[in-house]
């Protein structure tokens, strides 16, 4: 068994081939070892093979002695708030998040609806490598208790924001776990609401699981045939949002951070916030300009939470639609962060639109694209690679290695990291030029190519 298991955001894979039934139930009881055979809590997505997991995965946790709180078919930020609020010491909740319908997965989250940090990470996978795992005795195996507990989520929203103008929205769950609970929390907070693809399905027949400018293309119609307020969209499990402006327009999501972040901050007295080193310099200029400080981070959402914790940040956020809002939550929220954005917008003298509070920040030509590579070359490429970016950027220049490798100007950027699920290198450039960025993506292209080349 491979021992490294978890990737950026919990373990992924494909049913009976990565995650065999003797893999799922060896995590559920390596999770029951870890937390003393204490109250574990379980949720899972539509997808088609998630009951067979949390069968498998609560039959592991039972073994040993752990008492599992099943909440059905929920979102994944809402596992996490009754993980918390239902004093479980862990949670499970079964996903694949966005990705394709043939895979599921597992997030898990601490005590505190945090998801697992790094160390506890390879405390299970340690656990599961070494087959230093206990099983109670017959009389100890624990028990499975169904909870429907989802308006303690409601509830909790519904005290922490208000909207003061009543938008009309078109909300897409993309068949995903917030089919009822997204649509049903704008109605209750006074929105219009019409919705597509809100019907529970793992197939995903609607769209894709993730929320993009070329899957969310029947939203952006909707939006503009209907004349709503903006749409509203959400992946798999509803960590993650993206939102379609008043015009039928994809919303830059780096932009949003951007806009958002500098609102919440001038009315903060903590001023700062975290964002991965893949995420647009249009940030650092708008929360600068009200004083505030951007933190970065490696890729991923577990990363940005240890970084929100430890900086005491009062926002953190990824590119991907991925929120976090401690005030709330250390869990990303798609559903509580979209309804923030609007509530920030409602706020405001002049009746903004969604476009026009977006246009607060700068937006920049960023391209991404992924190339591949051997991931046993990973490390050697980079390492190649720091001196030849810096050719591609001569004069002053800021190098980070907190993930890859990130060469910064004045005026633009290009990162270089290795993927943590795929054998690909994921790059990434951006410049206050189209014409700029374009041919910085095509060298850095080439550079990689001629060093995988060398070095095969």
């Amino acid at each position: 068994m491979n021992s490294k298991l978890f990737g950026t955001s919990g373990m992924r894979g494909i049913p009976n081939v990565d995650f065999t039934p003797e893999l799922v139930m060896k995590l559920g009881l390596a999770l029951a070892n870890l937390t003393h055979g204490n109250r574990i809590a379980i949720g899972f997505d539509t997808r088609l093979t998630s009951s067979f997991m949390s069968y498998l995965l609560s039959a592991g946790m039972l073994v040993g002695g752990a008492e599992v709180r099943n909440f059905g078919l929920i979102p994944t930020p809402v596992l996490a708030f009754l993980t918390s609020n239902t004093n479980c010491r862990a949670g499970a909740m079964i996903t694949a998040s966005h990705n394709p319908s043939e895979y599921n997965g597992v997030k898990i989250f601490d005590g505190d609806g945090m998801a697992f940090s790094h160390t506890l990470e390879k405390k299970v996978e340690d656990l599961m490598a070494f087959n230093n795992l206990h099983h109670v005795d017959s009389k100890s195996i624990g028990n499975v208790k169904r909870i429907n507990c989802v308006d303690k989520y409601t509830e909790m929203v519904k005290e922490s924001l208000t909207l003061k103008r009543k938008w009309s929205v078109v909300i897409d769950p993309g068949c995903g776990a917030a089919y009822s609970i997204g649509p049903r929390l704008f109605r209750e907070l006074g929105c219009k609401v019409l919705t597509i693809n809100a019907q529970p399905d793992g197939f995903f027949p609607g769209r894709p699981p993730e929320p993009t400018l070329k899957s969310l293309h029947l939203l952006s119609q909707m939006v503009r045939e209907t004349g709503a307020n903006a749409g509203v969209a959400y992946d798999g499990d509803a960590d993650r949002m993206a939102l379609i402006d008043e015009n039928g327009r994809f919303v830059s999501m780096d932009q949003l951070i951007a806009a958002y972040g500098a609102r919440l901050l001038s009315l903060k007295n903590k001023k700062k916030i975290v964002v991965p080193i893949d995420a647009s310099m249009c940030i650092e200029e708008s929360i600068e300009a009200v004083d505030g400080n951007v933190i970065r981070t490696a890729v991923g959402d577990v990363n940005v939470a240890e970084s929100i914790v430890k900086n005491n940040a009062t926002f953190g956020a990824e590119a991907s639609g991925a929120w976090i809002n401690p005030d709330y939550s250390l869990c990303p929220d798609g559903i509580l962060s979209s309804l923030l954005v609007i509530s920030k917008i409602t706020s405001q003298k002049g009746n903004p639109t969604l476009s026009k509070f977006v246009s607060l920040a700068s937006r920049y030509p960023i391209l991404r694209k992924k190339i591949n590579c051997s991931k046993k070359l990973h490390s050697e490429v980079i390492e190649k690679l720091q001196s030849e970016l810096s050719n591609l950027m001569p004069g002053k220049s800021n190098i980070q290695t907190i993930d890859g490798i990130r060469i910064t100007s004045k005026k633009e950027w290009i990162l270089v990291r290795p993927s943590g699920t795929e054998p690909v290198l994921r790059i990434t450039v951006e410049s206050k030029s189209t014409k700029k960025t374009e041919s910085l993506m095509k060298e850095v292209i080439k550079l990689i190519e001629n060093i995988i080349i060398k070095l095969s």
